[in-house]
């Protein structure tokens, strides 16, 4: 995708986004960011290029007081490709590593004086059951923007989702 200019290789397709069930809560989620050029780097006339890959490194389902919820902590590599503010104008490139964390929730129907353990009990559930496959995690947008010949703010729109159990959904 060219935006500006910039090439923006990594956003995915629409024909990448899964057909969502009630067994998949979702969640987008917005990594903002202020990606600083290493010292060892020349200065940034030109963005040209940004390669992005976000990843799930774990998913994990929690009690909390209104309900469960899946954390989710993944991180975005990132590879900015530039022109460099000199004579010889040559290309250069940078790596960058965000991590992020968010969460998912999961809707609940709770029956009448129960808890949630109560009923993960009643289900015969538990919190390491509750995700049956793992999170996954797509980029559905960046936006790129240089802020001086250092600094280039980013933002990233994930778009990420979960299977649960299909106890855990309302029939």
């Amino acid at each position: 995708m060219l935006r500006n200019f910039i090439n923006i290789v990594g956003i995915a397709e629409p024909s990448q986004f899964p057909t969502l069930l009630p067994i998949n809560p979702n969640i987008q989620h917005i990594v903002e960011e202020e990606l600083l050029i290493p010292d060892a780097k020349p200065d940034v006339e030109q963005v040209n290029t940004v390669l992005i890959e976000a990843t799930i490194k774990a998913s994990r389902a929690i009690v909390t007081p209104v309900g469960l919820k899946i954390v989710v902590d993944g991180e975005l590599n990132q590879k900015i490709i530039y022109t460099a503010n000199d004579l010889v104008q040559s290309v250069h490139s940078a790596h960058f590593t965000e991590p992020f964390c968010t969460f998912i929730e999961v809707p609940l129907v709770l029956p009448v004086g129960l808890n949630v353990m109560e009923y993960l009990q009643l289900l015969g559930l538990t919190l390491d059951n509750v995700i049956t496959s793992p999170t996954k995690v797509l980029v559905e947008d960046v936006s790129v923007k240089l802020l001086d010949g250092r600094t280039i703010e980013k933002c990233t729109i994930l778009f990420l989702w979960a299977t649960i159990n299909p106890a855990l959904t309302p029939v």
